[in-house]
């Protein structure tokens, strides 16, 4: 037994002696990882933290690109460099350094447009939202979303007003987010619109304008009974922007291309809005695959839904639609007969929202039902010279 003990202790002996340096060995590479890892982990937040200060100075101001320089921070140093790139893009590169590891963060804005929203309304007035109303995509109002209770509408885009909703706490579905407080006000005007038409689109001075798509054809008259001109849409507007000063624009068609469609002038005198005298629609549908199409309706009053026999039996728009003065409405709204369903495939920023039929209960007497849908191609991408809202939005973000 004695001979087995000393060689049971030496045996233990010789398995320690080859495991200790091992053991001795991963702890040390423990720590070492650890070390590179806390590294690592305070250099990306340091990068982090910067890209987020670099591009709130951006939604403060467009113009600024100063960036920082090695400035301390947190036992470490970051910089920052802001470069235009692409059309009007910004690129937002933040280093940060901790103990010689660094790291890097690459931002990439683009100026926001209007015609990102599903739907944005500076004055909701009295139209309450109800159980069946659906949005797709993102909304904005700068007044109160009436939401009476126990009605549960559903909005699966983020959510922002600027005054909250009434009552304050509803049933509503905010399956996107919902954030109060949010001040983004309509601009005073939409001069953008009008010195790109002057700048190299076309532009009517005066008097009313007939416009037919087919195609890439743009088919024009400056009366109801004039002589039609027809012609491709690049030599009839280059830049793809089209203009009425002192009048309205009628519109229909199937449309190809990229172009916004403007109308301005004073609502007192009936000017400034676009009709839509029959279906609006888009040649190749981004629905069913790949589109470049892309239209915009702008006006300085309203977007309106002719009353007449085309659009008796349903009536479909394919655009975005931004009213400064106005909304989107029906043409005798309350008095014409029940003319089917109004679809709506992209968008509407509008001052006011703006009736399309009336209901007793939930009958529907006169006009529209709607049904309304949100072109997400719209997130990132809006028609030629779209109003815009003066400050820059973040479309990727790369760590």
């Amino acid at each position: 037994m004695g001979k087995a003990s000393i060689l049971l202790v030496l045996g233990f002996s010789l398995i320690l002696g080859v495991v200790s340096p091992n053991l001795h060995r991963l702890a040390n590479r423990s720590s070492e990882n650890y070390l590179d890892y806390l590294k690592i982990s305070q250099a990306h937040n340091l990068a982090t933290s910067a890209a987020n200060m670099a591009a709130n100075q951006l939604f403060i101001d467009t113009s600024w690109k100063a960036g920082y320089s090695n400035i301390p921070f947190s036992g470490g140093t970051y910089s920052v460099a802001v470069k235009d790139t692409g059309v009007k893009m910004k690129r937002i590169t933040a280093v940060g350094v901790y103990q010689s590891t660094a790291e890097t963060v690459s931002v990439l804005l683009q100026p926001s447009s209007f015609a990102k929203f599903a739907y944005y309304s500076k004055i909701e007035g009295a139209i309450d939202w109800i159980s069946k109303d659906t949005v797709w995509g993102p909304l904005h109002s700068q007044a109160k979303l009436n939401i009476p209770i126990p009605n549960s509408p559903v909005f699966y885009g983020k959510v922002t007003t600027r005054l909250g909703t009434n009552p304050t706490k509803t049933k509503a579905k905010f399956y996107g987010g919902y954030q109060k407080g949010i001040n983004l006000d309509l601009p005073a005007d939409i001069s953008g619109v009008v010195n790109a038409a002057n700048a190299g689109g076309k532009v009517f001075a005066t008097g009313d304008l007939w416009i037919t798509f087919a195609g890439n054809n743009v088919s024009w008259k400056t009366s109801a009974t004039g002589t039609v001109t027809t012609q491709t849409l690049s030599s009839f507007a280059p830049n793809g922007v089209v203009l009425t000063a002192k009048g309205n624009m009628h519109v229909q068609g199937t449309f190809q291309g990229r172009a916004t469609l403007c109308a301005t002038g004073s609502s007192g005198l009936g000017f400034g809005n676009i009709y839509v005298d029959n279906d609006i629609t888009y040649y190749t549908d981004p629905r069913t695959g790949s589109s470049n199409d892309m239209l915009g309706l702008v006006t300085e009053n309203n977007v309106i839904v002719t009353d007449n026999t085309a659009n008796r039996s349903d009536c479909r728009i394919d655009a975005t639609l931004f009213c400064l003065k106005g909304g989107l409405t029906a043409e005798n709204y309350n008095t014409r007969p029940l003319s089917g369903t109004l679809y709506l495939y992209g968008g509407v920023t509008q001052y006011q929202r703006g009736p399309v039929g009336t209901y007793s209960g939930s009958t529907l007497n006169h006009g529209f039902q709607k049904n309304y849908k949100y072109d997400d191609r719209l997130m990132v991408s809006y028609p030629p010279f779209f109003p815009m809202t003066g400050s820059f939005e973040i479309i990727s973000w790369l760590e």
